[in-house]
């Protein structure tokens, strides 16, 4: 995940508003993601594919699987922030399991334009993410981080999560062995 990590705690709602709706001296509109979005989306995700650090995915996403991803009902929730009817960043909370007991509990992403990193774009993505989890009954959101990405994990501190545990030598990417950190926040 790429994310901004220049502040030290979470933005209100009103200043991390003001924060999105100044980023490059335009508006920024955070809402619901369709289909439609599917070619920003994976344009963003496929960066982080081919520079590595934030997915473990070597394939490219395409539009014919994004599309249906988006369009899951409610607990599943995904958003754009559209800048100059740009994709610069998105997010989701998806269903952790598909077992009963895993209900009340999602992952949540966020993919930032590289153009938009440190520009309150997460922020904002983030403070809807946090709503959409609080409307839908959401109890438990867990963010799984490649444990040396060290801006994303100092992100999700400022709002709340919390390190359960490192994931030693999981992932092996260009025969590098890389370890996953495992966060959680509690609504």
């Amino acid at each position: 995940m790429a994310v901004a990590a220049n502040r030290t705690r979470p933005m209100s709602p009103q200043r991390a508003h003001r924060t999105a709706n100044s980023h490059e001296g335009t508006d920024l509109l955070i809402r619901r993601a369709g289909t439609a979005d599917a070619v920003g989306i994976t344009r963003i995700y496929n960066h982080y594919v081919d520079v590595g650090g934030a997915t473990f995915d070597t394939c490219h996403w395409t539009c014919e699987e994004v599309g249906p991803l988006v369009e899951i009902p409610d607990p599943d929730g995904w958003y754009v922030a559209v800048d100059r009817d740009a994709i610069v960043g998105w997010a989701s909370a998806r269903r952790y399991s598909a077992r009963f007991g895993y209900r009340l509990t999602c992952e949540s992403s966020i993919y930032l334009d590289p153009a938009s990193i440190g520009r309150g774009v997460a922020d904002a993505l983030q403070l809807r993410l946090e709503e959409h989890c609080r409307q839908c009954g959401i109890h438990h959101a867990v963010a799984r981080i490649i444990a040396d990405n060290d801006r994303s994990m100092a992100f999700h501190y400022r709002y709340g999560y919390e390190l359960v545990g490192i994931q030693k030598e999981i992932g092996n990417m260009d025969e590098r062995w890389a370890d996953v950190a495992i966060l959680q926040k509690i609504f």
